[in-house]
């Protein structure tokens, strides 16, 4: 279909048939991430943004079409009209999605069943045609889009998932229900207070292994993320069986833990002006940041694997207060006994309060603020709990709100999202 004139064009109304789901050009999405880096840039400036921005497909996860941009635009344009001459197609919102593995648990059935499930981020309208619900038309478009699309074997897609910034309802409305999103709050302070883990936490610091304390680095990740994904599916097992309920969690697996590490690297590399973005800091007289920490001796560890956040413009020790160590997946590994106890064996406390030491001391190192863990179970609870650690429970009301729209056929409030943690975020 041939292009419409810029002189004569007037926009459609937001349920005008017109209107469809379409995938953007090269040229569109550099427009759109000229646009939405004031949302979602951080500390990168708009040329870094614009680098990054394309690096995240070429990654884990969402290379080789693991990620795909949408756009919603007027048919009566032409994709070819974007990409030269004087013509544009309006692009009257956009986001994107994530290809994900998802693990399911019924009541009833003792295997737990691997499906797609899909992440959505970064929904956006231009700001010229903000207030005439085309990001409403998009997101009613692309939720029933997501059931179909790359799913395998003829099945539809578990689910997909947003992590809503504008509170709890307008998502909702659209289909995507409200899940918890609680988390808690560590100031990196706190890594000073009890001098007992201070030689735990020096393991932050670069050494190979100290004590009980081993770092989680790219080397030994994977065997990890192949082990927790074994525990999660005993976990969503035990859950579907007692809650009786379809139990739901994203797969924790190595691909999904490297883009979120990818992407800190990235970043980093760029704040800290380093020239690779797997090596941040190698080549300087700065101890490398480490993923996460081990404790205990295996059958009986703790571990957490993280990423860091930097918010604010300008150097990163200018934004401490802005800036954020997530925990990304936090692992107990011997958790179906410790779920039982009402108060954690000493040796886990133990391991946990190490690992969190650590965590603590690399958010210090590397000027973040604080340390945040999402959705801890109740044994996680108990352990921050009997911790020692200085904390501050928080309950978010308007971002980052977990939303899932569910694709079978039970009702969305009758599934256990299980892991419910950041790692699931894009």
């Amino acid at each position: 279909m041939g292009s419409a004139s810029q002189d004569t064009y007037v926009l459609p109304d937001a349920t005008s048939p017109s209107l469809v789901l379409a995938h953007p050009t090269d040229a569109e999405k550099r427009r759109t991430w000229s646009l939405n880096h004031r949302e979602w840039g951080g500390a990168l400036t708009l040329e870094e943004y614009l680098k990054r921005e394309p690096y995240l497909t070429t990654i884990p996860l969402t290379r080789d079409g693991g990620m795909t941009h949408w756009i919603l635009t007027d048919s009566s344009w032409s994709a070819d009209s974007s990409s030269g001459g004087g013509s544009t197609r309006p692009v009257l919102a956009s986001c994107e999605s994530i290809r994900k593995r998802v693990l399911v648990a019924a009541p009833d059935d003792a295997e737990v069943h691997d499906g797609v499930g899909h992440g959505i981020g970064s929904v956006f309208t231009y700001p010229e045609f903000r207030g005439r619900r085309f990001a409403a038309r998009m997101l009613n478009e692309l939720g029933p889009t997501l059931r179909k699309w790359q799913a395998h074997g003829g099945r539809d897609a578990v689910c997909s998932a947003l992590w809503s910034d504008i509170g709890k309802t307008y998502y909702a409305k659209k289909g995507w229900a409200a899940f918890p999103s609680l988390h808690v709050e560590f100031p990196s302070t706190s890594a000073k207070q009890s001098g007992e883990a201070e030689a735990e936490a020096e393991a932050g610091a670069g050494s190979e292994k100290r004590g009980e304390i081993t770092p989680i680095t790219y080397d030994n990740l994977e065997p990890l993320c192949q082990r927790d994904e074994q525990l999660l599916k005993d976990k969503l097992t035990r859950t579907a069986r007692e809650t009786r309920r379809t139990s739901v969690a994203f797969a924790p697996d190595h691909d999904t833990l490297r883009w979120h590490l990818y992407r800190d690297d990235f970043i980093s590399s760029i704040l800290f002006k380093t020239t690779s973005p797997q090596e941040t800091n190698s080549n300087s007289s700065v101890a490398p940041f480490i993923r996460g920490a081990i404790a205990g001796p295996e059958g009986r560890r703790v571990w957490a694997v993280w990423s860091r956040n930097y918010g604010g413009n300008g150097a990163p020790a200018d934004n401490v207060d802005k800036n954020k160590l997530y925990i990304l997946r936090l692992v107990i590994e011997p958790e179906a006994s410790e779920e039982t106890n009402e108060s954690p064996a000493e040796d886990i406390r133990e391991a946990f309060t190490a690992v969190m030491q650590v965590a603590l001391k690399e958010a210090s190192r590397w000027h973040l603020g604080q340390v945040n863990l999402w959705n801890p179970s109740p044994t996680v609870k108990r352990l921050i709990d009997r911790s020692g650690l200085r904390h501050r429970w928080v309950e978010r009301d308007e971002d980052s709100i977990p939303s899932m729209m569910w694709y079978g056929d039970e009702n969305v409030r009758n599934i256990e999202w299980v892991a419910n943690e950041k790692y699931c975020w894009c």
